[in-house]
């Protein structure tokens, strides 16, 4: 009878837990521009620098992109590419009243997420396609979200491995 009760509850908590990470409205890219999708296919982007990671990262703005979601008014719009596909987007914001809006927004699109430090601002979706990061930080007062392609992300970190193992069999 013990057992049976254990096992009953911890499938309520187990379920309560596992609901808002697979209640996720999956993105498969983001304002029209599809994951995956060639950079040279695209007219309206202004190149801004390339990130180092993982062998390099291009990051461009996109032109007469608006810089709101919701009611949240953002500060920058990022969109990388990965070997010229696009892969990620990291959207920047300042101070907590449009750190609130964009939340309330990516909630009321997403769904509630995983939020796993009551005392901290930090959000994680993760769909089938798509890997999501909304964070705020107190101390300055500026915040982010960032979404990337999974499919991209595993290519990233087995180019990274590639790499590690290169330099160890070369660097020691």
């Amino acid at each position: 009878m013990i057992k049976t009760r254990f096992a009953f509850l911890c499938t309520i908590v187990l379920t309560f837990l596992v609901i808002p990470l697979y209640a996720f409205t999956d993105a498969d890219g983001f304002r029209s521009i599809n994951w995956g999708t060639d950079i040279s296919t695209l007219s309206d982007m202004r190149f801004i620098r390339t990130d180092p990671s993982y062998g390099g990262i291009k990051m461009y703005s996109r032109k007469n992109d608006e810089l709101k979601i919701g009611g949240a008014i953002l500060e920058s719009i990022k969109y990388g590419f990965w070997r010229d596909k696009f892969s990620s987007v990291w959207i920047e914001i300042k101070g907590f009243t449009n750190f609130s809006a964009l939340r309330n927004a990516t909630v009321e699109r997403f769904g509630p997420g995983d939020k796993s430090n009551s005392f901290i601002e930090r959000y994680f979706w993760l769909g089938e396609k798509t890997g999501m990061i909304l964070k705020y930080c107190k101390v300055f007062k500026e915040g982010f979200l960032f979404m990337s392609l999974k499919e991209i992300k595993e290519q990233q970190r087995q180019y990274e491995k590639d790499i590690a193992e290169k330099g160890a069999e070369k660097g020691f």
